[in-house]
C-alpha cells in the first residue's frame, strides 16, 4: 500500500509541475491592465519574453498628437511613440514557474523597474515591478484579451479620421480565445 501511495504522490507532483510549466507558457498574448488603460502584446524574443504597448485607452499626448515617450529621462528617446513601444524586456522562465529577471519600463513615469510575472491561470497574470527587492514593489493582476486590438498604425489612422473609439466589440476574436464547450466567454471591457 505504501508503494502505491508513493507512486501516486510522485504522479501528482509530476502533473503539478507539468501544469505549472504549461501555465507559464501561457504568458504570450494580449493582456489588459486592471484599469483598462493599456494592452500589452507579450511574446518570444529569443528564449525570453518581451512585450510592447499594443493599445492605449488614451492614445493622445498633451499636444493632441499620438502619445510619445515625453517623460523619458533621455531626451533622444522622448520622441518615440508609446504605442508599439517595448516596455517589458528580458523575462526568463524561473524554476518556480514564474517569469523573472526582466525589466518593466513605465512611460507614464519615464522609469524602468525590475519585474516578474506569475501566471495565475489561463486568463490572469500577476505582474510585479520593483526597485531593489520585490518587497518594495507593486503588483496588479492583468487579464488576457479575447480580441486582437488594431495595430498602432490602424489606431493612428482612426485618430486622424476622427473615428477613435474604446469600443472593443468590433475587434477580431483571437482563435486562442474561443471559449471551450461549457465555458462562458469573458466579459468585454
Amino acid at each position: 500500500m505504501r508503494g502505491l501511495a508513493g507512486w501516486l504522490a510522485i504522479l501528482i507532483a509530476v502533473c503539478a509541475v507539468s501544469a505549472g510549466a504549461q501555465a507559464g507558457e501561457r504568458l504570450d498574448g494580449y493582456w489588459i491592465d486592471s484599469d483598462g488603460e493599456v494592452i500589452l502584446d507579450i511574446g518570444r524574443c529569443g528564449q525570453r519574453r518581451c512585450g510592447r504597448v499594443a493599445w492605449l485607452r488614451k492614445p493622445l499626448g498633451p499636444d493632441g498628437a499620438p502619445l510619445r515617450d515625453f517623460r523619458n529621462p533621455n531626451p533622444r528617446l522622448q520622441s518615440r511613440f508609446v504605442c508599439g513601444l517595448p516596455v517589458v524586456t528580458g523575462f526568463t522562465k524561473q524554476r518556480d514557474g514564474t517569469w523573472g529577471d526582466g525589466t518593466v519600463y513605465i512611460p507614464d513615469h519615464g522609469m524602468s523597474l525590475s519585474g516578474y510575472a506569475e501566471v495565475l491561470g489561463p486568463n490572469h497574470v500577476k505582474v510585479t515591478g520593483y526597485i531593489l527587492l520585490p518587497i518594495f514593489g507593486s503588483s496588479e493582476v492583468w487579464t488576457r484579451m479575447m480580441r486582437k486590438p488594431p495595430t498602432c498604425e490602424e489606431q493612428a489612422k482612426m485618430i486622424a479620421a476622427g473615428r477613435w473609439t474604446v469600443d472593443q466589440s468590433a475587434w477580431p476574436l483571437l482563435s486562442s480565445a474561443a471559449p471551450k464547450k461549457g465555458t462562458p466567454p469573458m466579459a468585454a471591457r
